[in-house]
């Protein structure tokens, strides 16, 4: 039958009822397939935003970009980054994201991959440090151009605006629940929208620093301007070893911390491509950096003038008014100001280079200034005023004895007029732990530039080179302009000053030059003997010796007189090497360290004691810490428990009635146990009676990498020790001040470690509900090798400490009782019955060595370790380290008492 067309007669409308128009449709970013770059899907935000940080900061982005459909693969990674140093990924099977490298790594290749595809590329550094195994540790001066049209990481927002349009982890996504312990080939899951393996098989790098997030509404957002302390990235995605329910959009790390050099084997990365304009970027508190300052100079030329990296730069951001400093010895050095309303010029790092001393006035004007002291770290605590009417221009001063005072002066003016400077007078503080003293009038007149150590020499440089020698007071460089002088602190006694173009100082350099043009030093009897000229284009100003022989700072001015940059002079071959440039840069001081006599000779700075470092490492700070906890109280300990982080969050040395240490710490295996132990416990701690050492069969079948190379195999301090035979033959001379350097105490340290003996402090969330299995239980035949290799090794410990005078307790912690209702031993897997026959041997163990025994608080789940007392699957909380403590301490006290009875 033939349809007839019909009519369509729309209702009558009735007016009296208040229509109500339909909601506006949330944005939804429109995604296509990228005609210009193969493999990926083009993103065009459409007016969408996405919410970070668990929904407190709403990220709009106005500009489109790509994203890779899938994870880079092993066969893209051979063969783009086939020229990269130090790259060999025979394993890798051909389609399976490549893992196991790092952010420097994906960085690497991003600039690999844009350069073989006809791009720019958008990443620029200054130099590429490499580790012993040929890994990149570090990219010196690394910024990513965002005006640049190349490949590279995606931001957070990128990347969770393209993951959120088809989330489903269950659905599309490689989890605990189906990969059966194993990386499979990327795309398997291909989601609604296009892309693969967002969620599960690898986690994945983006670009973003870890930091806080603000709550405020931002474009382009790029995260923190610089990395936090362990220079962590964020990750996105979860991987296979997670359950679906713990992959989730808002996550942004790992259980353990992902830093930059960190190249973990289930971590991977996919590349965007595109400019980003406009970026901001903003730290924790949602601030963005008001006054830019970029590093020219990075750790590693510190090393190659200095032979060392410990070295800070202070200065003013003159534009802020703020004190800034640059620490080249904490990893990646990047610019910190730290943020508060006290005016500051004149910077002055102390001796030891943890404290900055500062005024509120400066040079050449007079007015009324304050002296404040405060810490050298990003919070700038500690902060205390010298309590006196008048006080400028601060200068550290340790006299022959080693104590500690602060010099200043009391008036800053011009000092030309013979009557106003002798008016005013030169004092000197006594500060000792963090507290000033009293105050004593050292010099009449007000010598700003310097104090020599014997206090018998200063320095005055505010239009006259006025100068107290042998008890005289003198004007030099024929009473002709000078300023900004500087007494050298190297006992040369050289004065390091600025002048107007006179006439002396042209005749000596012959040749003329204009206001601050030459950087000039007089020696000790004021006889000119240097005059560096400035850059073409600049004049030098706030010139300052360093700490160092023949170096000095400075500011660069250029021809519009705008501080711009900060300088490192030498003064022997007339060098200029730029340190930082930004707007307006003032009064530098830098400070090396000293240094440190051993012997006949000298430590090595960079190596004695340096058992963490950033650049070199992966960020396995604990470690070092316990390390400097132990060389620290290795004298009085009693005690001492090794382990993983099982040690680290389960065992509490505040319950033993010994002076006792937990140097537990994360990864810290069977392997590592014995390497600490027997090369540092055994041979220094000569007041040790009982060890604790961690049993954890699962982790017993660890490769000797897993630690040694992260840890003991990369950190320098270890290299140092273990070349000088773990200074079995004796501690040297001032060892401990190296590692007090190296290794420095900070107030979250002291809050997490350092007040509880090395127990990381957790709270409780029970055992959990489910299961979970990081690994399989059955081992391969490798594995097998492996897990004997622990157990021989132990053995071959306890036979070697069986005339030590001291007790080994091998100490099993508890892990849910769930495992029980399970063939695997516990979270890492391992099978039950492999853990029994374990057990009977160290029982046998312990009838054969007497000095022996084994504790097991876990019995194969059967313990009363109740969920109050659990962090996760296999951690204690705090209320759970007390407990099983109280219980050690218990023993303790038992095997005290027999061996009493025996005696």
């Amino acid at each position: 039958m033939k349809l007839q067309p019909f009519e369509v007669v729309e209702p009558p409308i009735d007016t009296s009822v208040v229509q109500t128009p339909p909601p506006t449709p949330k944005p939804v970013p429109l995604i296509t397939e990228d005609s210009l770059r193969e493999g990926m899907l083009r993103v065009d935000p459409n007016g969408a935003s996405v919410l970070l940080g668990g929904g407190r900061m709403q990220v709009h982005l106005d500009y489109p970009y790509s994203l890779g459909i899938h994870e880079v693969t092993c066969r893209e990674y051979k063969e783009y980054a086939h020229e990269l140093d130090g790259y060999h990924l025979d394993s890798c099977e051909w389609d399976w994201p490549v893992v196991s490298v790092s952010y420097y790594d994906a960085v690497l290749f991003a600039n690999a991959y844009s350069k073989a595809h006809g791009y720019d590329t958008a990443y620029t550094y200054h130099r590429r440090l490499l580790n012993s195994k040929e890994r990149c540790t570090n990219l010196e001066g690394l910024e990513l151009q965002t005006d640049v049209e190349g490949f590279r990481l995606p931001t957070e927002a990128e990347w969770v605006m393209a993951a959120s349009q088809s989330w489903n982890p269950e659905l599309y996504g490689w989890s605990s629940m189906n990969a059966y312990f194993s990386l499979h080939t990327v795309c398997a899951f291909p989601d609604s929208v296009g892309f693969c393996d967002l969620a599960g098989n690898v986690i994945e790098l983006t670009n973003d620093w870890v930091g806080g997030s603000g709550s405020a509404s931002v474009h382009n957002y790029m995260g923190p301007p610089t990395g936090n302390s362990l220079l962590e990235k964020v990750v996105k995605g979860g991987h296979l070893f997670q359950v679906p329910a713990e992959i989730n959009l808002d996550n942004r790390s790992d259980a353990y911390p992902v830093t930059a050099s960190t190249n973990g084997g289930y971590m991977g990365f996919r590349l965007a491509f595109g400019k980003i304009p406009n970026p901001v970027w903003m730290d924790g508190n949602g601030v963005a950096p008001s006054s830019p300052v970029t590093m020219k100079s990075f750790s590693s030329d510190f090393r190659s003038k200095f032979g060392t990296v410990h070295a800070k730069l202070a200065f003013r951001n003159d534009r802020t008014g703020n004190l800034a400093f640059v620490d080249y010895g904490g990893g990646v050095p990047s610019v910190v100001e730290i943020v508060d309303s006290i005016p500051v010029f004149h910077p002055e790092i102390s001796p030891n280079g943890n404290r900055v001393a500062f005024c509120t006035g400066t040079e050449g004007i007079d007015g009324e200034s304050a002296v404040y002291v405060r810490n050298l770290d990003a919070r700038g605590g500690g902060l205390v005023k010298l309590n006196v009417k008048n006080a400028a221009i601060p200068r550290w001063h340790v006299d022959e004895n080693g104590d500690t005072s602060i010099v200043y002066v009391d008036r800053t003016g011009d000092n030309s007029d013979d009557a106003e400077f002798f008016a005013s007078a030169t004092w000197m503080v006594p500060f000792v732990n963090g507290e000033f003293g009293t105050p004593k009038k050292v010099l009449n007149g007000a010598y700003h530039s310097g104090l020599s150590q014997k206090k018998d020499r200063a320095v005055s440089g505010a239009r006259r080179l006025r100068v107290h020698v042998g008890g005289k007071d003198e004007i030099w460089y024929g009473g002709e302009q000078a300023c900004n002088a500087s007494l050298s602190k190297d006992g040369m006694n050289q004065t390091l000053f600025l002048d107007f173009g006179g006439n002396t100082g042209r005749e000596f350099a012959n040749t003329k030059y204009g206001v601050h043009e030459r950087l000039l030093v007089a020696d000790s009897s004021g006889n000119l003997v240097h005059a560096i000229p400035a850059p073409n284009g600049y004049a030098f100003d706030h010139s300052e010796w360093s700490g160092r022989e023949n170096w000095a700072v400075a500011s660069l001015v250029n021809v519009n007189g705008e501080h711009t940059k900060l300088v490192l002079v030498n003064v022997l071959d007339s060098s200029v090497v730029e340190l930082a440039e930004g707007e307006e840069l003032w009064h530098p001081n830098l400070w090396v360290m000293p240094q440190i006599a051993s012997g006949d000779g000298f430590l090595d700075l960079d190596s004695a004691g340096m058992y963490w470092d950033p650049i070199y490492q992966s960020g396995e700070k604990p470690a070092a810490l316990k390390m400097r906890m132990f060389w620290d109280r290795r004298d009085s300990l009693e005690v001492i428990a090794v382990g993983s982080s099982r040690t680290e969050r389960g065992f509490d040395p505040r319950q033993i009635s010994k002076p006792t240490l937990n140097f537990g710490f994360i990864g810290g295996d069977m392997w590592a146990e014995l390497y600490v132990a027997d090369n540092y416990v055994v041979p220094h701690a000569k007041k040790l009676k009982y060890l604790i050492l961690e049993i954890s069969f699962e982790l017993m079948r660890n490769d000797k990498s897993a630690r040694m190379q992260s840890v003991f195999e990369q950190a320098s301090g270890y290299f140092y020790d273990r070349n000088h035979n773990f200074w079995k033959d004796g501690v040297p001379e001032n060892f401990m001040q190296a590692v007090d350097a190296n290794v420095r105490y900070t107030s979250d340290d002291s809050l997490n470690y350092v007040e509880t003996h090395g127990l990381l402090r957790i709270d409780a969330y029970g055992w959990r509900d489910d299961v979970e299995l990081k690994r399989d239980s059955i081992m391969a035949d490798y594995l097998n090798r492996r897990y004997e290799e622990s157990i021989d090794s132990l053995t071959a410990f306890i036979d070697s400490t069986k005339n030590k005078g001291f007790k080994i307790i091998g100490l099993i912690y508890p892990q849910s009782p769930k495992y029980a209702e399970t063939g695997s031993y516990g979270r890492h897997g391992i099978q039950r019955s492999v853990v029994m026959k374990t057990m009977a041997y160290l029982d046998s163990l312990s009838e054969v060595y007497p000095h022996f025994m084994v504790m097991d608080e876990n019995k194969y789940g059967a313990h009363d370790y109740t969920d109050s007392m659990a962090n996760d699957y296999d951690h204690l909380a705090a209320a759970g380290a007390e407990h099983l403590s109280i219980r050690v301490d218990s023993l303790l006290k038992t095997l005290e008492k027999l061996y009493l009875k025996h005696e």
